[in-house]
Protein backbone atom coordinates (compact mmCIF):
# COMPACT_ATOMS: atom_id res chain seq x y z
CA UNK A 1 0.00 0.00 0.00
CA UNK A 2 1.70 3.76 -1.26
CA UNK A 3 1.98 6.22 1.78
CA UNK A 4 -0.61 9.02 0.35
CA UNK A 5 -3.32 5.96 0.46
CA UNK A 6 -2.32 4.59 3.93
CA UNK A 7 -2.22 8.61 5.12
CA UNK A 8 -5.99 9.19 3.24
CA UNK A 9 -7.42 6.23 4.84
CA UNK A 10 -5.79 7.17 8.65
CA UNK A 11 -7.19 11.23 7.57
CA UNK A 12 -10.70 9.52 6.04
CA UNK A 13 -11.20 7.65 9.85
CA UNK A 14 -10.14 10.88 11.50
CA UNK A 15 -12.61 12.97 10.11
CA UNK A 16 -15.65 10.27 10.05
CA UNK A 17 -14.58 10.07 14.07
CA UNK A 18 -15.05 13.86 14.47
CA UNK A 19 -18.05 13.63 12.57
CA UNK A 20 -19.57 11.15 15.09
CA UNK A 21 -18.10 13.20 18.01
CA UNK A 22 -19.57 15.85 16.92
CA UNK A 23 -23.14 14.35 15.82
CA UNK A 24 -22.97 12.86 19.39
CA UNK A 25 -21.98 16.37 21.23
CA UNK A 26 -25.18 18.25 18.97
CA UNK A 27 -27.50 15.51 20.28
CA UNK A 28 -26.96 16.81 23.85
CA UNK A 29 -27.03 20.51 22.75
CA UNK A 30 -23.00 20.69 22.55
CA UNK A 31 -21.72 22.60 19.40
CA UNK A 32 -18.24 22.55 19.01
CA UNK A 33 -16.80 24.72 16.02
CA UNK A 34 -13.50 23.57 16.95
CA UNK A 35 -14.70 20.03 15.14
CA UNK A 36 -16.48 21.35 12.24
CA UNK A 37 -12.96 23.52 12.04
CA UNK A 38 -10.31 20.65 12.70
CA UNK A 39 -12.51 18.44 9.91
CA UNK A 40 -12.15 21.75 6.84
CA UNK A 41 -8.47 21.45 7.84
CA UNK A 42 -8.11 17.19 7.34
CA UNK A 43 -10.21 17.45 4.56
CA UNK A 44 -8.09 20.49 3.16
CA UNK A 45 -5.14 18.39 4.18
CA UNK A 46 -5.99 14.90 2.86
CA UNK A 47 -7.36 17.28 -1.12
CA UNK A 48 -3.91 18.52 -0.67
CA UNK A 49 -2.14 15.36 -0.10
CA UNK A 50 -3.58 13.46 -2.98
CA UNK A 51 -2.91 16.30 -5.21
CA UNK A 52 -6.16 17.68 -5.80
CA UNK A 53 -6.98 21.19 -6.85
CA UNK A 54 -9.14 23.22 -4.26
CA UNK A 55 -11.60 24.45 -7.45
CA UNK A 56 -12.06 20.91 -8.09
CA UNK A 57 -13.13 19.48 -5.18
CA UNK A 58 -16.98 20.86 -5.27
CA UNK A 59 -18.04 17.16 -6.28
CA UNK A 60 -15.62 15.41 -3.74
CA UNK A 61 -17.35 17.15 -0.52
CA UNK A 62 -20.28 15.54 -2.03
CA UNK A 63 -19.22 12.20 -1.98
CA UNK A 64 -17.03 13.06 0.67
CA UNK A 65 -20.71 13.49 3.26
CA UNK A 66 -21.66 10.38 1.35
CA UNK A 67 -18.76 8.81 2.92
CA UNK A 68 -19.37 9.63 6.17
CA UNK A 69 -22.92 8.66 6.10
CA UNK A 70 -22.29 5.32 5.28
CA UNK A 71 -23.60 5.72 1.53
CA UNK A 72 -20.60 4.84 -0.52
CA UNK A 73 -17.75 2.67 0.78
CA UNK A 74 -13.96 3.69 1.61
CA UNK A 75 -12.52 2.10 -1.74
CA UNK A 76 -15.50 4.28 -3.59
CA UNK A 77 -14.51 7.38 -1.85
CA UNK A 78 -10.56 6.77 -2.16
CA UNK A 79 -10.95 5.98 -6.34
CA UNK A 80 -12.83 9.53 -7.11
CA UNK A 81 -10.13 11.55 -4.62
CA UNK A 82 -7.26 10.19 -6.28
CA UNK A 83 -8.80 9.87 -9.88
CA UNK A 84 -9.55 13.67 -8.72
CA UNK A 85 -5.92 14.26 -8.02
CA UNK A 86 -4.31 12.57 -10.86
CA UNK A 87 -6.73 14.87 -13.55
CA UNK A 88 -5.24 17.93 -12.02
CA UNK A 89 -1.22 16.68 -12.44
Amino acid sequence: MNINRSVTLSLLQLIRDLTNKATELEGVGIKLVATDEMIEKITATMFEINGVKPMSVGPLHLSLIDYISGDIEEHDFISLLFTAGAAVR
